[in-house]
């Protein structure tokens, strides 16, 4: 099993058991995106110490994994209707940094239906700064994608037939919350 439908399918498992909406404490970075054109911002939140949005570090691997979860507004928290979801990972080898294993959901409906592109060699990403600090980790880059129509969401088949065009640049100062180290 790839990581790419492996970590999907971890989010699906995971979200299927959180509250669909809450009151945002914290707002620690946003994602801007054109879907098709139309752009809107997304916002990274957190409420008492949790968040949809995650990184681990594998000091073993020199790999850190990273999803952030865009949730529509800046007082959602859990919510997953009209959410944006960049999931990627970064090796470390000497002083460069390598991205790998990139994926952008939209969820259109939640998990009944959204737009989904798991393929690295589909995505045109960047990512422009990771830095840590005592604050958390700063990553900030872009992504530009075709994207797949999917019904449901993370188990149902693609339709290569509807595609969405997104593209858009993120940012976020992860708090040491919701970082782990393996």
């Amino acid at each position: 099993m790839s990581l790419a439908i492996w970590r999907t399918t971890a989010l699906t498992a995971a979200l299927s058991l959180a509250p669909y909406a809450s009151f945002a404490q914290e707002v620690f970075g946003t994602m801007t995106a054109s879907l098709d054109g139309v752009e809107r911002t997304w916002f990274l939140t957190s409420q008492d110490g949790e968040s949809q949005s995650f990184g681990l570090s594998m000091a073993v691997a020199n790999l850190q994994s990273f999803s952030l979860w865009g949730q529509p507004s800046a007082d959602s928290v859990q919510t997953t209707a009209d959410t944006l979801l960049l999931s990627f990972d970064v090796m470390s080898v000497g002083d460069q940094t390598i991205p790998l294993n990139m994926s952008l959901m939209y969820l259109e409906n939640g998990w009944q239906s959204g737009w989904l592109t798991d393929e690295a060699e589909r995505i045109d990403f960047a990512l422009t700064t990771l830095e840590k600090s005592d604050a958390g980790v700063l990553v900030e880059g872009r992504f530009e994608t075709d994207a797949n129509y999917r019904a449901p969401l993370a188990s149902g088949e693609i339709d290569t037939s509807r595609t969405m065009q997104i593209s858009g640049i993120f940012t976020a100062t992860l708090p040491p919350f919701i970082l782990t180290e393996q």
